[in-house]
């Protein structure tokens, strides 16, 4: 090889790896890498919060929801990720006699108790129980198990 020949083969490196084609470079793996973030984020939101559209009245123990639920003495509205441990469907009588022996909110006439109860267990571990015509926004998340019982949920709520 003479040195003409080394002489432009260092050129070409030297164009290859210039400040302006590695900047160019970096702009595009960069851009990659944004890009493929935020469709893993929208990818884990939507497993989160969406999923299919359900009824809790529906509910089978073991499932997960994510559902917002009406609190009528405060007006208030409260969201959860709850996985189904038990359900009931009560009769009228079961709700006469619920309403005839339970003390709570036993003089608000606003209350009314409705037959589809079904016991929650929360993803910090509070088992409660909601009325199920109570539920609105009630969705059955993609990945909601797996980020249930990974106690990732409670990073999201």
């Amino acid at each position: 090889m003479t040195n003409v020949d080394n002489s432009c083969r260092m050129l070409r490196v030297e164009r290859l790896f210039s400040n302006e084609r590695v900047d160019m470079d970096n702009l595009f793996v960069i851009g990659g890498l944004l890009a493929a973030a935020v469709v893993v984020a929208g990818f884990l939101f939507y497993a989160v919060y969406g999923g299919s559209r359900t009824s809790l009245a529906n509910a089978v123990e073991g499932q997960v929801f994510n559902f917002t639920y009406e609190q009528p003495l405060h007006g208030t509205h409260e969201r959860f990720l709850a996985k189904v441990i038990g359900k009931q469907t009560l009769t009228t009588d079961q709700i006469r006699k619920l309403n005839r022996k339970s003390r709570y909110r036993a003089n608000d006439p606003n209350f009314i108790r409705t037959n589809h109860l079904v016991t929650c267990r929360t993803f910090d571990g509070k088992v409660r129980n909601f009325y199920a015509e109570r539920v609105t926004n009630c969705r059955k998340p993609l990945l909601a198990g797996t980020l249930f019982t990974s106690k990732v949920a409670s990073l999201l709520f």
